[in-house]
């Protein structure tokens, strides 16, 4: 599986877990709507900025993008 459709589907299921629309989504990180449909979707990745911002918004798993953001492991 590669990383760009693991992200999205987290994304996905993240978003719709905790209730949120894309709009919702993308103003409460700082990018268009079409932005995030374009991640979700898995046609764009995005810069570590905004993906970390979208994991901690969604409360999604660092632990699993570390490796991908470049960050120091946790002891």
């Amino acid at each position: 599986m590669s990383f760009q459709f693991l992200f999205s589907l987290r994304l996905y299921q993240a978003r719709t877990r905790l209730g949120y629309t894309q709009a919702q989504t993308a103003e409460a990180v700082g990018i268009s709507s079409r932005w995030y449909q374009y991640i979700e979707h898995g046609t764009r990745i995005p810069g570590s900025l905004v993906m970390l911002r979208l994991i901690l918004f969604l409360e999604l798993d660092l632990e699993e993008f570390r490796n991908y953001l470049n960050l120091p492991a946790t002891k």
